[in-house]
């Protein structure tokens, strides 16, 4: 991306033109011996050129003219021989800034997969639990079988009561664990699965249909996936 740096010739103020958009910054006027087209700025993902293109300008990087110089937002770039300080958010208003959301894709599957295990955790006890009810029928049919007159069906039905005992137990014991489990994952979900750029929380949509998304939904950022 090119960025064309330069005073804008009717308002005077700071233009920077790129892909045919211009947009101006600040509220005060420019020094004259700053040019209409007075600096270029070539960004390429993270490296930054700066090369001045009027010969009768100037373009100071920390203090020392440069014709043509790498440099990054670290840097101090002034501009004329006024020394006009050039401010790196005039930048903000005309590239749009990324989004690298491909992190997200294992935030997601790791509380997805959570999610199912503690379902599938909550299912086997309900399925064990109902265990209970087999062995009572199972003692109730070996009574009406023998006449009462088996000794099995009370072993069975000393059985029921045991594991009846044990799931009660069991189930009152973990009435608290797997909602408080619920209440970590979200809560760290949540924490994690947000835009890298702004911060904000991209709510309960797979990682799929974030992706169908260009942009934050919150700060426009461009998405990265």
């Amino acid at each position: 991306m090119e960025v064309v740096i330069g005073r804008d010739p009717t308002t005077f103020r700071l233009r920077l033109t790129a892909d045919g958009k211009g947009v101006l910054y600040g509220s005060e006027p420019l020094p004259a011996t700053v040019c209409e087209e007075h600096s270029r700025l070539r960004i390429t993902d993270d490296i930054i050129r700066i090369q001045n293109i009027d010969i009768n300008a100037y373009t100071y990087v920390n203090g020392q003219a440069v014709e043509s110089k790498t440099i990054t937002k670290a840097d101090k770039i002034t501009l004329g021989r006024d020394r006009y300080p050039f401010d790196w958010r005039a930048l903000d208003g005309l590239i749009t800034p990324v989004a690298d959301i491909r992190t997200l894709e294992s935030v997601w599957n790791e509380y997805e997969g959570q999610n199912i295990h503690l379902q599938i955790e909550e299912r086997r006890f309900n399925t064990l639990r109902s265990a209970t009810g087999l062995i009572t029928m199972a003692a109730i049919a070996l009574s009406i079988a023998t006449g009462g007159r088996s000794f099995w069906y009370l072993v069975l039905y000393g059985v029921a009561i045991v594991i009846s005992l044990v799931f009660f137990v069991k189930a009152y014991l973990d009435s608290s664990k797997i909602p408080q489990k619920r209440q970590q994952l979200t809560r760290q979900f949540q924490k994690d699965y947000t835009c890298p750029h702004c911060g904000h929380f991209l709510g309960n949509q797979s990682y799929e249909i974030v992706t169908q998304n260009d942009h934050c939904p919150y700060c426009k950022a461009k998405f990265i996936h």
